[in-house]
């Protein structure tokens, strides 16, 4: 875990403290019930996290939408829509813009099957989906500090696949120190799930790591604790689908914590000739992306199925330089999982 020095240790640690009480006080004030939460008449299962960024919550969503679909069920996810400019309610449809409803929205809404709906507030998105009888039972997306919706189940999704990612969550610093958004013992007894995210590409028939003792001692007895990890799908090109196969790219990411994508690539056969790394949900612009086409000119960039939402709003140029590395997510125990769901949506 990387160190910070002294003359910053100081301030960081004391805006941490802070920060801390703040976030203890709010949760209390909703475990008291005297700041109240809107329950809806659609269950809710929310999927959240209890770090900053890149923890795989997306990915999960699409995998419980996909496991509750086959099931008969009709999900309906509700997003915040971060990155995006609208304030929502709203229904997101496959011709909008990322600019618009966030990438990760827009990505659900092309890739899932199922209707999503952004809005700032989720109790009034929640209202929208049960207006509109969109669905029966609700996936909250990045809700686990949303204390304004209820939810029947809580499930939490951390990544812990490398050695400081281990280290971090066992510190349990809070921001701005750490990554922490709220206490970390008082957001995992609320956990109804905990899911070991690994962000890691498996060969074929590979198993998910095991989850290291130390992440498992912070987890309280009768959590019951899964892991995940990605089943690669493949490389396709944006401009027109066509299947790539192993060969020199450019790797390009605008994700948190890209080093299990690039490391994906190289271990399914790509070499990496080149990184381009941004910030998570950098918004590109259509010069940005030329620029470094041009500096390229005759390369293949590989990019995440999340940076390719607005890789595919571009020029027919830029497309046709870009492919992306589609994977999707696995739960294990898979049938335990999902079970433990759908007791929770028959509770609720």
């Amino acid at each position: 875990m990387r160190r910070v020095p002294l003359i910053l240790w100081l301030p960081l640690k004391a805006l941490s403290l802070l920060y801390g009480v703040v976030t203890c006080a709010r949760n209390l004030l909703y475990d008291r019930g005297i700041l109240r939460s809107y329950l809806s008449s659609v269950p809710v299962v929310s999927v959240g996290n209890l770090t900053v960024g890149g923890n795989g919550k997306t990915p999960l969503c699409l995998s419980i939408v996909d496991a509750l679909t086959q099931r008969g069920l009709r999900p309906v996810i509700l997003s915040r829509g971060y990155g995006g400019i609208l304030k929502g309610p709203h229904i997101v449809q496959p011709h909008d813009s990322p600019r618009c409803v966030g990438d990760e929205p827009l990505l659900m809404a092309r890739t899932g099957g199922v209707p999503v709906v952004i809005s700032r507030s989720r109790v009034l998105g929640a209202r929208l989906i049960e207006r509109e009888g969109l669905g029966d039972v609700i996936v909250l997306d990045d809700g686990l500090q949303h204390r304004k919706l209820a939810r029947q189940m809580d499930i939490i999704s951390a990544f812990v696949g490398t050695e400081g990612s281990v280290e971090s969550f066992c510190a349990g610093e809070l921001l701005p120190l750490g990554r922490f958004r709220e206490n970390r013992d008082i957001g995992i007894r609320r956990a109804s799930i905990f899911v070991a995210s690994f962000r890691r590409t498996l060969s074929a028939g590979g198993e998910v790591p095991a989850v290291d003792d130390r992440v498992l001692a912070q987890v309280p007895l009768g959590v019951p604790v899964f892991r995940s990890a990605y089943e690669w799908i493949g490389v396709r090109s944006l401009n027109d689908g066509a299947s790539i196969s192993p060969r020199p790219v450019l790797a390009f990411a605008g994700i948190a914590n890209p080093q299990g994508f690039f490391t994906s690539l190289e271990e399914t056969g790509f070499e990496v000739v080149k990184r381009f790394e941004f910030a998570d949900h950098h918004a590109f612009t259509e010069d940005e992306v030329a620029r470094l086409v041009d500096e390229n000119p005759g390369a293949l960039f590989v990019c995440t199925e999340k940076d390719g939402v607005k890789i595919r709003e571009m020029s027919d140029r830029i497309r046709s330089a870009f492919a992306e590395f589609r994977v999707q997510l696995k739960v294990v125990p898979s049938d335990t999982f999902i079970v433990s769901i759908l007791r929770a949506i028959k509770r609720g």
